[in-house]
């Protein structure tokens, strides 16, 4: 009896782990779907609604002592690292002579170089209440919180 006892409670628990990740794993599609439409859309105005990308120059890690996850720390960026660090190692200028006109070139003269890239964002965030067994035994939160980020290529009002 008390094996039989020890092996439900077991089953129980891969039981409402696997619902869990399904329960995941729906929200998370549903989330990145919602995020494809809105970035979608932004994409088909005729102004574009893009604000520029958050640049990165470092990470540090938190106190969970796992790189890249929500309670590390970063240092912003300036978007000249973007010209100096990427684009002037392709030497713009010469490659202009060879063919004007070219991209690299076009974001290596650029005050902004990120517009160049006509890009527009979608982030949509979703917290998904977890199954109570999987609540107390196993993640020790309320909840999760999900999250979606989808760019997508400004198509300035083409369809």
């Amino acid at each position: 009896m008390v094996e039989f006892v020890v092996a439900l409670v077991c089953i129980l628990v891969l039981v409402a782990g696997i619902i869990q990740i399904a329960v995941l794993g729906f929200k998370q599609s549903k989330l990145m779907s919602e995020a494809r439409r809105e970035a979608g859309q932004k994409a088909m105005l005729e102004a574009s609604s893009f604000a520029g990308p958050q640049f990165i120059s470092t990470c540090t890690v938190g106190s969970d002592e796992i790189a890249y996850s929500l309670d590390d720390g970063k240092t912003d960026g300036d978007v000249s690292d973007l010209t100096v660090g990427v684009a002037s190692h392709a030497k713009p200028d010469a490659l202009n002579d060879l063919c004007p006109d070219n991209p690299v070139s076009t974001v290596a003269g650029s005050a902004f170089p990120h517009f160049t890239f006509g890009l527009v964002e979608s982030e949509k965030t979703e917290r998904v209440d977890l199954i109570p067994i999987i609540r107390e035994l196993v993640y020790g939160k309320d909840s999760i919180e999900l999250k979606g980020t989808v760019w997508m290529t400004w198509t300035k009002g083409l369809y």
